[in-house]
């Protein structure tokens, strides 16, 4: 792209951007809310008939503040606008006990908390965990109208599983090497064997064939066919699929999304409700083969995808640097440079310059932050988004991040 072609789509850009600031004050949250009314308008027949069934969250990061608050912010926006399902990139299990917490307020299981220390690791946050209490808060306030939340991947092993194994084989002979194969590998229900390999922490054998050692052991020392042995060898069970097809990978891939793309469509047309859907840009992009491509394939324009990236700051211990040259995220970054804020910018306006519209279709770079990420191989740590009009609808750019915020377990609260 020629300098002056550069220019166009940076001026036609920074002409259309609604800047965000301060970061959680009212410009914030005024600028969200114009978000959700251009994704779900009200005011005639006719906008209501194109609003959309599904509005895809999508992060290139799930470690900052920043962007988590972001998107739990325009969740609690679209509910406001209508929407009453939420999913999470998590399994039906964890799905259906949110959403048990968030309709009932049963606090038997400790809230929300103990359930996300069952979660995904990248969901195990505070802001996660504010907008499932607002949730709960709007559901106790409007019974009838209630927001029901689901997960959309198959149920396998969860943290506790792990535990239930170590209490049936305690004081039997092989615990201690049952203890020491789940130790090593529970750890990838944080982030994910790939992670643990990226950084160095294990180079031994996969995860897999781990499990399926803690199962001969564990059933070498409980009596076959005992109540014990059915329930820690069902857990194992578990441990081994979980470990043999993880979460973080997703699963079995592109025919597992496009079995949830298509039950999730069925269950809202049956349902007549809409949906927000928290998950990564890899996953909600609106071309290729992933869940938010099948989306698209059902409902045409009525799935829209809003993409939140980033420019750089700081996530756990160390500073991002600047985006690489000719990234979408550089590009994003000079508009937030010009406007001296964050901003949102829809990129379904119907008149663009020549050179926009080129820009617009081509294929772009987009930086992704997860737990394999090292700012030494910044340069790895790229996504090619096709056709970026195709694939997303709203870009959302926070020049400035900073480290996500954990959420405390329930064992080590006062």
């Amino acid at each position: 792209m020629s300098a002056s072609e550069s220019a166009a789509v940076v001026d036609w850009l920074s002409a259309h951007a609604r800047p965000m600031r301060p970061y959680g004050d009212a410009p914030w949250r005024d600028v969200v809310t114009s978000i959700a009314d251009d994704l779900l308008p009200h005011q005639t027949d006719h906008e209501a008939a194109t609003a959309a069934t599904v509005i895809g969250l999508a992060s290139t990061t799930r470690e900052s503040a920043e962007v988590c608050e972001l998107q739990a912010d325009l969740l609690q926006a679209l509910v406001g606008r209508g929407v009453r399902t939420v999913v999470l990139q998590d399994t039906t299990e964890i799905g259906e006990r949110l959403d048990h917490w968030a309709r009932t307020g049963d606090r038997s299981a400790n809230g929300p908390e103990a359930i996300l220390a069952d979660a995904w690791g990248p969901w195990r946050n505070e802001s996660v965990r504010r907008a499932l209490l607002w949730v709960r808060a709007h559901n106790a306030a409007h019974p009838a109208d209630r927001v029901e939340i689901r997960g959309i991947t198959r149920p396998t092993a969860v943290p506790a599983d792990y535990d239930r194994v170590l209490a049936l084989t305690a004081g039997t002979r092989n615990h201690e090497q049952i203890s020491a194969l789940l130790a090593t590998i529970r750890v990838a229900h944080d982030g994910g064997e790939h992670v643990e390999r990226a950084h160095g922490r294990w180079t031994g054998a996969p995860f897999a064939d781990l499990a399926r050692q803690a199962r001969t052991a564990t059933a070498a020392v409980l009596e076959p066919g005992s109540d014990d042995a059915t329930r820690a060898l069902a857990a194992l069970d578990r441990i081994v699929q979980f470990h043999a097809a993880p979460l973080s990978r997703g699963r079995s891939g592109d025919d597992e999304e496009t079995t949830a793309a298509d039950q999730l469509v069925e269950h809202l047309q049956t349902s007549g409700r809409r949906a927000v859907v928290w998950d990564g840009i890899g996953h909600l992009a609106a071309r290729g083969t992933s869940f938010g491509s099948r989306l698209r394939e059902h409902l045409g324009t009525r799935y829209r995808c809003v993409l939140t990236a980033f420019g750089s700051g700081r996530i756990r211990d160390f500073h991002l640097p600047a985006p690489r040259s000719g990234s979408l995220d550089r590009t994003l970054d000079q508009i937030a440079a010009r406007l001296g804020a964050g901003y949102a910018v829809s990129l379904t306006a119907a008149s663009k310059p020549e050179a926009v519209g080129r820009w617009l279709a081509g294929r772009h770079a987009v930086r992704l932050i997860s737990g394999m990420y090292h700012p030494d191989e910044d340069e790895r740590h790229y996504f090619a988004l096709d056709d970026l009009a195709e694939s997303v609808d709203v870009l959302l750019h926070l020049p400035q991040i900073s480290p996500v915020r954990y959420v405390e377990p329930p064992e080590a609260k006062d």
